[in-house]
């Protein structure tokens, strides 16, 4: 959170109840930046959907999180990332700006993989997409499933084999 160094020994209060119920397998995403031009396009609402998609893809996923700035949950932005949950707070005491309140943003895999359908429903019915995604079943969910990879493989393995 804190870049450059600025970190080294610094302290973090969480008092957000939710930090308690996130276990398992967690996606973290980070922050997006949109150039001024193209803000209110709603592009933010991609990035971390499309992350947490990958992750869903890869790994058996149980939670999705981010942390944001407070006036993200206030606005709205949050929630059109695709979280369900928000938990106040964490709280950088020793940031080089001031203490920095954050507040703990979270979507369970079940809700995720809600969100993603719920994505392809509502791009199917759009006008501008294709007529082929409006063939598609009602049920965008058959199985969930995530352990791709094989038996002795883990995460950060370097071997390519």
């Amino acid at each position: 959170m804190l870049y450059g160094g600025h970190d080294d020994g610094q302290p973090c209060v969480v008092t957000a109840p939710d930090a308690k119920l996130i276990t398992g397998v967690v996606a973290y995403g980070g922050s997006v930046w949109v150039r001024p031009d193209f803000r209110g396009l709603r592009l933010s609402r991609l990035p971390g959907r499309l992350g947490r998609a990958y992750a869903a893809s890869r790994w058996p996923l149980d939670w999705g999180i981010s942390i944001v700035a407070p006036v993200l949950v206030e606005k709205g932005v949050a929630t059109g990332y695709g979280f369900k949950h928000a938990s106040r707070s964490i709280i950088f005491p020793g940031a080089p700006t001031g203490a920095l309140e954050n507040v703990l943003v979270s979507v369970s895999a079940a809700e995720a993989y809600a969100d993603f359908a719920e994505i392809l429903v509502r791009q199917s019915l759009d006008p501008a997409a294709s007529t082929s995604a409006s063939s598609a079943s009602p049920s965008l969910i058959d199985i969930i499933d995530t352990k791709t990879s094989s038996e002795g493989v883990f995460q950060g393995s370097s071997n390519r084999s």
